[in-house]
């Protein structure tokens, strides 16, 4: 089974606001709907589980009323008081919140507990301009590689040509918030996927990304949203 796992659990601290980062609206939506749509859009993605976490309390309160009564498709604790993974398409669950790091092996584990042959496409919430086609071209490398795991990467290039300020820069590489794991708890050897699109280079991370993300989309150099 093909699994997103959508990352809404971090404190936003730099967007200086008192929403909740998935909350966060962006264009008069939040953040978190642009990738939900862009998921259920997958060709591949099979299901959906939502990682929230103690600092997004209100996005789960959110997401409950939106996958009920929506979709009436979210299960979030089976009668054992354990995740259940396998239940319906949408579902959600609550990370201890320590570090992007923790969660991930927390995650991990809880997948792990079902299955090890899962694949897990993990995908920040604030990654709202990753279309469901560049999701599913990132799942089609995959899917013909022998890795048990695929990082996606942007060039520092793109970055610099769009001044945005990389969080991260390893051999003129950023890692983009998208990654593909196998269900197991352990270090996986992974494929090094370089996209160099400005769509994964683009975190709304601060105001000025706001700012930046506008602009982009009014030149419609950004995929339309």
């Amino acid at each position: 089974m093909i699994i997103a796992i959508l990352m809404a659990g971090g404190k936003g601290e730099r967007l200086a606001s008192d929403i909740e980062k998935p909350l966060f609206k962006f264009r008069n939506k939040p953040l978190i709907e642009y990738v939900l749509k862009n998921l259920e859009n997958s060709k591949y993605i099979e299901k959906i589980v939502v990682a929230t976490s103690p600092h997004t309390h209100k996005t789960t309160k959110f997401l409950a009323k939106r996958l009920f009564n929506n979709a009436n498709k979210c299960n979030n604790l089976n009668d054992d008081n354990e995740f259940n993974i396998y239940e319906d398409y949408y579902n959600y669950i609550e990370t201890p919140g320590n570090g992007y790091l923790e969660d991930l092996s927390f995650l991990l584990s809880n997948f792990e507990k079902k299955t090890n042959k899962d694949i897990l496409v993990f995908i920040n919430t604030d990654l709202p301009f990753v279309s469901s086609e560049i999701i599913d071209n990132v799942l089609e490398a995959y899917l013909e590689n022998d890795f048990p795991a695929m990082s996606v990467l942007v060039p520092l290039s793109i970055f610099e040509e769009y001044g945005i300020n990389p969080s991260y820069n390893f051999d003129n590489l950023v890692p983009s918030g998208l990654n593909v794991l196998i269900s197991e708890n352990k270090v996986q050897d992974e494929k090094k996927l370089i996209i160099p699109k400005v769509e994964l280079a683009l975190n709304i991370n601060t105001i000025d990304d706001v700012k930046l993300a506008n602009y982009l989309l009014d030149k419609n150099i950004l995929n339309n949203i």
